[in-house]
């Protein structure tokens, strides 16, 4: 099986990764309350250790920063779309 590299979709390098997303609009403030709640259960030692015994590892981002990777994938999905001519069937 060739990698994306191979047939020409270098951007593509993919691995699974998971968030907390909220609705368009939801005040910052409750926004804040998640990601402090959450980054507060990724420091417990038992959460951590089961998250990395499944060979995955944290990266506790920022609001902001999740945002932007979400952009940042699409950009690059919406090329590979283009340049495969792909339609929804």
């Amino acid at each position: 099986v060739p990698t994306f590299k191979e047939v020409g979709l270098e951007p593509v390098n993919r691995m699974a990764y998971y968030g907390i997303l909220a609705p368009k609009g939801t005040p910052k403030d409750i926004v804040d309350k998640l990601n402090a709640a959450t980054r507060k259960a990724l420091e417990d030692p038992a959460v951590r250790k089961r998250i990395e015994d499944t060979g995955s590892f944290i990266i506790a981002n920022t609001p902001e920063q999740f945002a932007q990777q979400i952009k940042d994938e699409f950009a690059i999905y919406k090329q590979v779309v283009a340049k495969q001519k792909l339609t929804l069937q």
